[in-house]
């Protein structure tokens, strides 16, 4: 499944994206099958939920069970590590090796690559995966806090030189104040580069910026299809009626 990679124009809503978290073969395909039937553009497998993310057979045959299963869905591949946020520990050469396997497969349409480790790996690791023609989603998450805006520019630079299709960043707001800052930081990036973002700010604090996307730019946000894979996201049963609500609410 291919779908054009949206622009950070405003006024455009965001993809919807719901997260399959299951650690069995039988629970992933079982969330697959009802993110086929959701409201959802893109589906991404967190495959550190995988109770045998560590074999890369293994996550190879299930992802090909998952690309059969969501036949009109973007399929995204992410390892989340523990460092950003994710489930299990797992080496750099870990990472790269799962990383370029499904890159390789065939079975996917985006990957998530994470910032820090593409700053570790280089640039020919991000050119193999670039290669493969998949889409590349550079991102950074951060649990405690939201950094000052300049050093968000930075990294979404960062991003942008290593040749991401999509910057992603995912924060942690103290106040409300963090929340406001992350939501305009897409309109100072544009003064930089053209990279299209998704920004989210997480915990109860920051919902609203899951389902704003169409003021701030955003070309994508995170709903669960059930249990949540980071704090504060929204049901997809409710996130279309949300974005179409908030749309109404710019324009009235």
């Amino acid at each position: 499944m291919t779908i054009e990679i949206p622009t950070t124009e405003n006024g455009k809503q965001p993809l919807i994206c719901v997260p399959l978290i299951g650690t069995t073969n039988e629970e992933i395909i079982k969330e697959a099958l009802t993110a086929q039937e959701s409201d959802a553009d893109v589906v991404e497998w967190r495959v550190d939920h995988y109770k045998h993310a560590a074999d890369v057979q293994a996550v190879l045959d299930v992802l090909s069970h998952i690309r059969t299963t969501l036949k009109s869905k973007v399929l995204l591949f992410t390892f989340r590590t523990l460092e950003e946020g994710g489930q299990r520990p797992y080496s750099l050469t870990q990472y790269k090796i799962l990383c370029k396997a499904a890159a390789e497969s065939g079975l996917i349409d985006w990957i998530d690559i994470e910032l820090e480790k593409a700053e570790f790996l280089g640039r020919q690791f991000i050119k193999e995966i670039k290669a493969a023609k998949v889409k590349l989603i550079l991102s950074n998450h951060d649990f405690e806090g939201t950094p000052e805006d300049a050093v968000l520019i930075l990294r979404i630079g960062i991003m942008n030189q290593f040749g991401a299709d999509i910057g992603k960043l995912a924060m942690m707001p103290n106040q409300i104040q963090d929340v406001l800052r992350l939501m305009g930081i897409i309109t100072k990036a544009r003064g930089f580069n053209q990279l299209p973002l998704a920004i989210m700010s997480m915990g109860d604090l920051g919902k609203i910026s899951r389902v704003s996307g169409s003021l701030t730019g955003s070309v994508f946000t995170f709903a669960s299809l059930g249990e949540a894979s980071a704090p504060g996201q929204i049901p997809v049963e409710h996130m279309q009626s949300y974005l179409d609500e908030f749309e109404i609410k710019m324009e009235s």
